[in-house]
């Protein structure tokens, strides 16, 4: 492929990635029952289409152009962090999959390898930003969402990458490994996934006991602001927070909480819901704030950095 056609193929891909984000944004969230911040990733089809045809370093170039101008247009300096964090760490992860499994497994599995550290890469900088690592508690529901995200975005891939005027057009000769056909690599990776999510989330739900001793603690830019102990389920109290970021709206109720109102761009704390399980956690990663359950001991459950 001549540099010239190189830079065109790129910056078609860098367009066409922007494109599917800005018509995701308009795409009700079909997995908010489970994840509230989870999507289907539509950006990634482009970024697996670019490893596959182009390797990893031109892909890097696209994945960060797409990042930089899509958090110009909406999301801010927050948004660029989470999904600059989310989308390196995929694709680093996709690059060392695709290389060293080149004949036991295809893009399907790549993708799916590719949405789950997408999906860690964010969990780690939403809680370098929170300073509490209390965030992981959302990595079981992510693990399982990030298989039916995979699948679709590779399957997406498969059927694309099998036109065959793609080749023509940019002088590209086929890879030397099948990416049409499932492969044993994939199924084992889709299953351990499923495994490996369920059985985190039962670990992490644990303690079912609802009438024990609970405090929701609020903390702002990595102070507490304030702590509640819940001692009655008819308690109720409505909290307002107002910093320099943006202002929420905490209404404590019925033995636990929930974000009501905020004024951030994403509204993911809103969309989180009502929780009144111990070490459960609503976060508004562009206030810098969280609110979490906490038991009895407070330094082993709020566990920060």
């Amino acid at each position: 492929m001549s540099k010239t056609k190189k830079m065109v193929f790129m910056s078609i891909l860098v367009s066409q990635s922007l494109v599917m984000y800005i018509i995701e944004t308009y795409i009700s969230n079909p997995f908010v029952f489970m994840a509230p911040g989870a999507k289907l990733g539509l950006s990634n089809i482009i970024t697996l289409i670019s490893l596959f045809f182009l390797g990893f370093k031109d892909t890097f170039v696209i994945l960060t152009a797409r990042i930089m101008i899509s958090s110009i247009f909406g999301g801010g300096f927050s948004a660029f962090l989470y999904s600059i964090a989310g989308g390196i760490l995929s694709l680093v992860f996709m690059g060392i999959f695709a290389k060293f499994s080149k004949k036991e497994s295809s893009l399907i599995g790549i993708s799916v390898v590719g949405a789950m550290f997408h999906n860690i890469g964010q969990l780690i900088m939403s809680s370098i930003i929170i300073h509490n690592i209390g965030m992981f508690i959302y990595l079981p529901i992510l693990l399982l969402t990030s298989i039916p995200t995979g699948l679709f975005i590779g399957f997406v891939c498969r059927y694309l990458v099998k036109n065959k005027s793609i080749y023509k057009a940019m002088n590209i000769n086929n890879r030397n490994y099948t990416v049409t056909k499932l492969k044993k690599l994939d199924y084992i990776i889709v299953i351990s996934t499923l495994v490996l999510s369920v059985s985190a989330f039962y670990f992490t739900n644990i303690d079912s006991d609802d009438t024990a001793y609970k405090r929701v603690q609020v903390v702002v830019d990595d102070k507490v602001y304030e702590d509640v102990v819940i001692t009655d389920k008819n308690y109720e109290k409505t909290i307002k927070i107002e910093t320099e970021e943006g202002i929420n709206y905490i209404y404590i109720h019925d033995g636990g909480v929930e974000m009501i109102e905020a004024d951030c761009y994403d509204k993911v704390c809103v969309k989180t819901g009502f929780i009144d399980r111990k070490g459960q956690m609503i976060a508004c990663l562009p206030h810098k704030m969280y609110v979490k359950i906490l038991g009895e001991d407070s330094q082993i459950d709020n566990i920060s950095y």
